[in-house]
C-alpha cells in the first residue's frame, strides 16, 4: 500500500495544500484536475524525483525518503511514465526493454522481454527502431520499459494526451491486462475525466491544491453539487423554476406521456451506439441520451441516480 501523508509543495504560490492518499497493490486510481492543477507535481513527488514542501511518503507502512534525500532521484519500487515517453529512439522495441534490465540474469532477461512484447502487443514492431514508432506503439513501449524490473506501482502522467480513440480503446484493454497480470498500483493523470471514467476503480480530483476523497466512477458522475467539476465529467443539464435549481446528466429522465416538464425536438446527432437529442423548455435547453430520435417527446420527468 502506498500512502501520502499531509504533502504539501509551494514555489511562488501553493501548489498542493495537506494532500493524503492511500493506494493500493492492484488498484486502479483516476487522478482528474485541469491544467496547471498540480497533478503532475503531485506525481514527481510520489515518484521520488520531486521533494514536497512539507509531509511524508511511506510503502507498506515503511517510511520512504524525499527526493533531496536520495544519491540518485526515484523510487526503485515506483515507476513514472512522463508524455516524452524518454524512449532511446536510436534502439528497437526489443533494446529499449532490455536497457531497463540490464541487471537481470541473461534467461530471465530475456523471458521478461518476451514476455511484455506479448503483453504490449508490440510483437511487429520488436525489431523496428523507436523512432519509427507510432505514437500509440511509443505510448505502449514506454509503459513496457517502465514495468520492465516489476515495480509496485506505476504513475501515468496523461496517457491519452495524444492518442485517437482507438489507440485510446486498446492502451485501455493493454492497462487492464497489466493490472491483472502483475497485480500492480497505477495512477492514471488526466485533464480529461471521460478519458479514464469507466477505467479506474476510484477516482480522485485535484482543484485548489486540494485533493477530494477517492469515489467510485458512477458515484463522482451522478454526483452535481458541483457543477464546475461535474462538467467536466460529461454533459449535464440545468433546469430552472422559480423556486429551485435542478441538475441532472442526459440519461437521468423519463419519457412522460402528458406530465412533467413539456419539451420540444430541435434536432438529434448519431455519436455511436446512441442518439443525442437536443430539447428546448422555454428558454432552457437539454441534452437527452436514448437509442433513437425524441422527435415524438413532448414530456420528460427527472429521474436521478444517486443511489448509484
Amino acid at each position: 500500500m502506498y500512502r501520502i501523508n499531509k504533502i504539501s509543495l509551494s514555489f511562488d504560490r501553493i501548489i498542493l495544500r495537506n494532500v493524503n492518499l492511500t493506494v493500493k497493490n492492484g488498484e486502479l486510481l483516476g487522478l482528474v484536475g485541469k491544467s496547471g492543477a498540480g497533478k503532475s507535481s503531485l506525481l514527481k513527488i510520489m515518484a521520488g524525483i520531486l521533494s514536497p514542501t512539507s509531509g511524508q511518503l511511506s510503502w507498506n507502512d515503511q517510511n520512504m525518503p524525499c527526493a533531496n534525500e536520495l544519491l540518485i532521484p526515484g523510487y526503485k519500487n515506483v515507476s513514472i511514465v512522463n508524455q516524452d515517453f524518454k524512449l532511446d529512439n536510436y534502439h528497437t522495441t526489443e533494446e529499449n526493454i532490455r536497457e531497463s534490465i540490464l541487471s537481470l540474469p541473461y534467461a530471465k532477461r530475456e523471458r521478461r522481454i518476451k514476455e511484455l512484447i506479448q503483453l504490449f502487443q508490440l510483437q511487429k514492431v520488436a525489431q523496428n527502431r523507436a523512432s519509427l514508432l507510432s505514437g500509440g506503439e511509443k505510448q505502449r513501449l514506454a509503459i513496457a520499459r517502465a514495468i520492465a524490473h516489476a515495480p509496485d506501482v506505476l504513475l501515468l502522467d496523461e496517457p491519452f494526451g495524444h492518442l485517437d480513440s482507438v489507440l485510446k480503446l486498446r492502451l485501455s484493454e493493454v492497462i487492464l491486462k497489466l493490472r491483472q497480470k502483475e497485480n500492480i498500483a497505477i495512477v492514471l493523470v488526466s485533464h480529461d475525466p471521460q478519458d479514464i471514467l469507466g477505467l479506474c476503480d476510484n477516482i480522485t480530483f485535484l482543484r485548489n491544491g486540494r485533493l477530494s476523497k477517492k469515489r467510485k466512477p458512477q458515484a463522482i458522475y451522478y454526483q452535481l453539487n458541483n457543477k464546475d467539476i461535474a462538467l467536466l465529467f460529461g454533459p449535464v443539464n440545468e433546469y430552472k423554476t422559480t423556486e429551485e435549481v435542478s441538475y441532472f446528466r442526459p440519461d437521468e429522465y423519463e419519457i412522460s406521456k402528458d406530465i412533467g416538464i413539456p419539451v420540444a425536438f430541435q434536432h438529434a446527432f448519431f455519436i455511436g451506439g446512441f442518439y443525442q437529442s437536443y430539447m428546448q423548455h422555454q428558454q432552457q435547453n437539454f441534452v437527452l441520451y436514448a437509442s433513437e430520435p425524441l422527435s415524438d417527446v413532448h414530456f420528460i420527468t427527472i429521474k436521478r441516480k444517486l443511489s448509484i
